[in-house]
């Protein structure tokens, strides 16, 4: 990819992203045009919308409160989101991004899968996994046990780009 097309790639990313930043005591020092839009508008104030109440877990649980936290397929304020929490030790910078619901997108995903030769189960789980399900309950809905769950997604794994494998274990 060019340059250019990189940053314009860029630039139309950043047209779908909510981007919040606060300092540590979690006032809102900045907020992007999709931030307001999920939110409100929130500069100057302490926040304690649905992104720093996830934060809170990740704070209460961790002996090191500096890193960051991807939370996908979860809800902040009425909008299905994937959601990524850093904290650098002097902000706490939120990246929101719009998981839509659109047929087109699951048709494109679904064509992909079909081309890397997954079967119709691994495709029905497939589509679990990229809706941010856990294994509990993918296996639940199934009617499988967790081992026949995984089983399949390290078949379907096997299939996919080494991209698209997860880097940590699923829960």
């Amino acid at each position: 990819m060019a340059c250019e097309d990189s940053t314009k790639h860029f630039l139309n990313l950043g047209s779908k992203l909510g981007l919040c930043v606060k300092d540590q005591e979690k006032r809102v020092l900045f907020q992007n045009d999709n931030s307001v839009k999920t939110c409100g508008l929130m500069v100057g104030q302490q926040c304690g919308k649905t992104c720093m109440r996830l934060y809170h877990q990740v704070e209460e649980c961790s002996a090191i409160s500096e890193g960051m936290k991807l939370f996908k397929g979860t809800e902040v304020e009425g909008h299905k989101v994937d959601a990524l929490i850093v904290n650098d030790g002097q902000t706490i910078t939120t990246l929101l991004y719009s998981l839509d619901e659109d047929q087109d997108k699951f048709i494109k995903q679904e064509a992909f899968f079909k081309q890397k030769g997954l079967t119709k189960s691994e495709l029905r789980i497939m589509q679990m996994v990229m809706q941010g399900m856990t294994n509990a309950a993918i296996a639940e809905k199934l009617f499988i046990s967790k081992a026949t769950l995984k089983t399949h997604l390290n078949n379907i794994y096997k299939k996919l780009p080494a991209s698209m494998r997860p880097s940590q274990v699923r829960a």
